[in-house]
This record gives C-alpha cells, sequence and structure tokens, in this order.
C-alpha cells in the first residue's frame, strides 16, 4: 500500500515523522510518499519536495507567494495522481491541504483520504466544515472539544479524537525553579524566521524594563535548534549595551520542558510553545504580531475570543494574552511582573495549567492516529 502524505511546516513535519514510524509498526509494508521536511524524510518518505522550506505566516505572506504555491501545489497533484496512493494523509497546513483533498477526491475517487489536526474551522470558517465533509473520510482531531463542535457543523463527517501528540514528546514534569537562585524568564520569541524577526525587538526592549524592576532577574532564551539558538545569541550580543552590566542571558536549545521548569516565568509566542510551558507548569504572559494586513481580516473572520490554545481549551483567560497592538514592551513588562511578584497569582495559573495538561488526553496520539487509518483503511 502507498501512504501520499503532506506537511507543510516544521510542526506538521514533526508530526509527520512520528505518524510514518507509527504506520510502519502496523505494517511493515507501507510504502511513503508526499511531501514534508527533513524528520519525514529521515523517517523514510519519499518526497516530491521539501514544502516546509517555503512555509509561510499569514495572508499577505501567502498572496506574494501565491505563483509558487500554485507550481508547487500542480507539482504535487500530479505526482499523487501518477502514484495512485491507497492513503492519503493531510497534516494541517489548511490554505492548501483543503484545496488538496479537493482535488484528490476528483481525481482520485477511490482513495483514502485523512486529515490529521483538523483545520481550525471553528475559530474562522465554519461554514467549510460542510466543504470538509464533502471530501475527507474522516478527520483525526487532537483538540477534545473538536469532536462536538463537527457534530453540530458537519453531523455527516467522522471525526476521531486521539489525544494530543505533544504528550508522545514531552512528558510532564515537575516544576524546580530553585535551580536557579536568581529569578528566571524563559523567553521563546517562536520558531519560523518571521516570528523572531517581529518578536525579538519587542522582548529586546522588555528585558530591561523587566530589570529595572527586578534587578536580579535573569533571561534563558529557548531555541527550537541550534541554527536559531544562534541567531538569537547573535541578536543579544548585538543588543548588549542596550542592558546594565551583569546582564545575564543564555541561549540554549532543546530539552524545553526541563529548561522551563526551571523557570518562574515565560515569555512565550502563541503556538505550540505554550502547551510546552503547561507541561512544565510554568507560568506564562502570550504575545504575537503578525502582518497589519493579516491582522485587519483575521479580525473580521475569527470568531473565538482568545488565539492562546491554552485559553481556547479552558474556555477563559488562564494566561495574559496581548496580541498585536498591545504586545508592547511596557504592556509585556507589566504583565510580567503582576506575576512574578504575587505568589497567589502564579499558584492561580499553575492550577489552570495543570488542568489544561488533564485535557490532553494520554500519550500514544500518533500510535492511536495510525491504527486508526490503517483499520478505516482496510474496510474500504
Amino acid at each position: 500500500m502507498k501512504v501520499f502524505l503532506v506537511a507543510g511546516e516544521t510542526s506538521g513535519d514533526l508530526l509527520g515523522a512520528d505518524l510514518i514510524n507509527n504506520l510502519r509498526v502496523e505494517n511493515s509494508a507501507l510504502e511513503f510518499y508526499g511531501a514534508g521536511g527533513p524528520r519525514m524524510a529521515g523517517a523514510g518518505q519519499q518526497q516530491s519536495f521539501d514544502l516546509t522550506e517555503h512555509a509561510v505566516v499569514g495572508l499577505w505572506d501567502v498572496l506574494k507567494n501565491y505563483p509558487k504555491f500554485l507550481r508547487l501545489f500542480k507539482k504535487l497533484l500530479a505526482d499523487c495522481e501518477r502514484l495512485s496512493p491507497e492513503i492519503v494523509v493531510l497534516i494541517d497546513f489548511p490554505g492548501f491541504n483543503m484545496r488538496f483533498a479537493r482535488a484528490i477526491r476528483n481525481a482520485l475517487p477511490r482513495t483514502k483520504i485523512f486529515y490529521y489536526v483538523s483545520p481550525q474551522l471553528w475559530a474562522w470558517k465554519p461554514g467549510r466544515a460542510k466543504e470538509l465533509q464533502r471530501t475527507v473520510d474522516l478527520v483525526i482531531s487532537i483538540i477534545p472539544f473538536e469532536p462536538d463542535w463537527y457534530r453540530e457543523h458537519a453531523p455527516g463527517l467522522k471525526v476521531a479524537w486521539v489525544g494530543h501528540p505533544i504528550l508522545d514528546r514531552v512528558r510532564p514534569v515537575t516544576l524546580n525553579t530553585s535551580l536557579y537562585k536568581r529569578k528566571t524568564i524563559a523567553l521563546m520569541p517562536g520558531s519560523r524566521k518571521k516570528e523572531l524577526l517581529r518578536h525579538m525587538p519587542i522582548l529586546l526592549q522588555t528585558i530591561p524594563l523587566l530589570l529595572k524592576q527586578v534587578p536580579e532577574l535573569q533571561f534563558l532564551a529557548l531555541a527550537p535548534n541550534e541554527e536559531i539558538a544562534d541567531w538569537l545569541r547573535g541578536k543579544f550580543q548585538q543588543s548588549a549595551k542596550n542592558f546594565s552590566p551583569g546582564t545575564h542571558i543564555e541561549v540554549v536549545s532543546g530539552y524545553t520542558a526541563t529548561h522551563l521548569s526551571s523557570c518562574h516565568l515565560a515569555l512565550v509566542a502563541s503556538g505550540t510553545a505554550t502547551l510546552e510551558c503547561a507541561l512544565a507548569g510554568t507560568p506564562m504572559v502570550v504575545f504575537y504580531i503578525v502582518n497589519p494586513l493579516t491582522y485587519y481580516v483575521a479580525r473580521r473572520l475569527v470568531q473565538v475570543p482568545y488565539l492562546c490554545i491554552v485559553n481556547l481549551l479552558r474556555n477563559k483567560e488562564v494566561v495574559p494574552e496581548l496580541i498585536q497592538h498591545l504586545a508592547t514592551p511596557e504592556n509585556i513588562c507589566k504583565a510580567a511582573l503582576n506575576i512574578l511578584l504575587d505568589e497567589e497569582v502564579q499558584r492561580s495559573q499553575r492550577a489552570e495549567l495543570h488542568r489544561v495538561v488533564h485535557l490532553l488526553g494520554e500519550p500514544g496520539a500518533s500510535r492511536r492516529a495510525a491504527r486508526i487509518i490503517i483499520q478505516q483503511s482496510i474496510s474500504r
């Protein structure tokens, strides 16, 4: 059997690699094709190209790169039609993958199509749930409230919740802030280049404001890989003249939850990193900035009150969110100090983060997803 997988972002590449490894456990004869990133290639996917190299953030970047994405789309569709796989797995990346699902359904009507990590239609385009119902055989969800949402908006769509895959990579750890004698703040500006370019200037201005109020603070910048770690070190060196003498900023990559468990607070860009903070029990202030055009459009489309997944899961403001024009150095500093200097606020947020972790399910999401895909494909 041929399995054709499509992932267009670093996070999807990681999910895809885990899924490939688990699918191989279920059936060692499977062959894997499609487009993903270096992790999926390392897991054995024969790639048409590395789609993660072309990842963009926001509407403006999509519009600028539309001709390129159209070429990639046509190339990938031609490859999929030529291979005629029994199984297609689309991983997140909704702008590309929902269109790809339509094209594959028309071109290969007998192929089983699975959407792994539901598009967040509940946040921005609920009307497209019916489209998903027409094009895919099964949505494999990692967010606990999604099956109920789909039952209301697309009752004919099959949805299976498998738990959150982050639990396959990161286990909850015990908070141990006693490791550092000085209060330590984790800095997590993001994993994409555009995120880093937008967020780092804000954090570099926030650090002196925090040190003015709490001079004994130190900072731990967490990078998803060594390439970004080196980039961050360069940025901090360039800005050293703006910091007071003795300012301590360390940059590390890997073992994120372990490092977070030693921090008193995290300043974190909205995304999966907020769940890593939750698993470490580390209080946080969440921020995010996008292109103004993207924000303008999103304000008119988004129908949920929160951006941060931690707040969405609890349906209330568990952690402060400072989005777009609110993400100023002054506002981030104020929110950080409110948590850092008040032990009751810290205890309350940690208790809520503990509840969030329990909502994520149990480890083994990738294994369960693989089993469901194999079982559904055999029953065709």
